[in-house]
């Protein structure tokens, strides 16, 4: 299995470090030279566009190397770890990579709160029958965005949040989001917008990578880019990441390990891939042992320490909380399995762990400035 780390020079976070640098916005981390050299050509409209899990594999596998997508991708850059939606994208919208924004994953634990949080859905993972009246996102992982940064050094730029209709106002296709995103920039004002989209990820988890269905969604998400890329005046730019790839898996029933369960605290959290694991007083040595194992050849277990200090949640000032959020130890999939919590849904493809299918995207970027020179 090919293991690849983010690389916090070339990832989605200096993705968006080179967007605050063209807005002149303090970019704290490196930029990426092939787009900062594009954007220095000067758009008035800038169109960040994520599509949530579009690794590089699937464009490769799926699409031929004319289609659209391929033919405008710059580079293989990475996510951050663990390369899932919840880290991922708030690396992108927060500027900052996970042990800042302390966004790790699908569930965390929340001491105060003492629940195993699904942080998206505001939620307990395994209590579907406890209420909270308040967003824990909001009262404990609240940030200024790319917005923020933007408006703050250029305050003549319109910024704009495009999301499916899961969110109130939302839109029911990405035909719609990019019928929005050619409204705004045909106006006068400048803008930077930010679209997401939550396909090929659903599709992906539900049928795997490899499947037709994949294939033409992909050819329908590249048809609406490129009829949009036809229709675009040369003072915009689309830039177009995914927060993470995917790869197919297997699973293992985590939840029916009783000896690996009875060692611990409380149940695990995390994600199926990048798992987090609170071992009870005095038996840490005994769960090392057993998990490697048990789960060695599939999982590399890291202590806490091992974990922070090898740089994968990235650098910067820790989050306050990233200490309580995370457990003793971590398991990280360098294979093609994936921890199972509970009963319930199988999942054909997942991310979060450290092979190459989940951690690598492209950056796509396309404008109309060069044919004109």
């Amino acid at each position: 299995m090919d293991v690849k780390y983010p690389d916090y020079q070339n990832s989605i976070l200096n993705v968006s470090h080179t967007i605050l640098d063209y807005y002149h916005a303090h970019p704290k981390y490196p930029t990426i030279p092939e787009l900062k050299n594009v954007l220095e050509l000067g758009f008035k409209h800038v169109a960040l566009i994520l599509l949530d899990g579009m690794g590089t594999n699937i464009l490769e596998k799926h699409l031929d190397e004319q289609s659209f997508l391929r033919k405008n991708m710059i580079k293989k850059i990475t996510s951050v770890f663990p390369p899932t939606t919840v880290a991922a994208t708030n690396a992108v919208l927060t500027a900052k990579p996970p042990i800042e924004s302390g966004y790790l994953g699908w569930v965390q634990y929340f001491k105060k709160e003492n629940t195993n949080h699904v942080v998206f859905l505001n939620e307990d993972f395994y209590d579907s029958k406890r209420t909270f009246h308040n967003s824990l996102k909001d009262m404990y992982l609240k940030h200024k965005l790319i917005y923020d940064y933007i408006k703050e050094s250029n305050p003549d730029v319109k910024t704009y949040e495009l999301f499916p209709d899961f969110r109130p106002n939302g839109y029911k296709s990405f035909h719609f989001e990019l019928k929005k995103l050619k409204e705004i920039t045909s106006k006068k004002d400048k803008s930077f917008s930010y679209l997401y989209w939550a396909n090929p990820d659903l599709l992906e988890h539900e049928v795997g990578i490899y499947h037709d269905r994949i294939k033409v969604e992909l050819e329908k998400l590249n048809h609406e880019l490129e009829v949009f890329s036809q229709t675009m005046n040369d003072d915009t730019v689309i830039i177009v990441i995914a927060d993470h790839g995917l790869v197919d898996v297997e699973p293992i029933e985590l939840f029916k390990d009783e000896d690996i369960l009875k060692l611990q605290l409380r149940m695990p959290s995390i994600e199926p891939r990048a798992t987090n694991f609170f071992v009870k007083p005095f038996k840490k040595h005994k769960f090392k042992k057993l998990f490697n194992q048990k789960y060695g050849d599939s999982y590399k277990l890291l202590s806490k320490n091992e974990l922070l200090y090898s740089g994968l949640l990235g650098q910067g000032e820790h989050h306050p909380l990233v200490d309580s959020f995370l457990g003793d130890f971590m398991g990280i999939a360098i294979s093609n399995k994936y921890f199972k919590f509970k009963e319930g849904k199988l999942f054909k493809a997942h991310h979060a762990g450290l092979l190459s299918g989940e951690m690598e995207v492209p950056l796509i970027i396309y404008h109309k400035k060069n044919e004109k020179l």
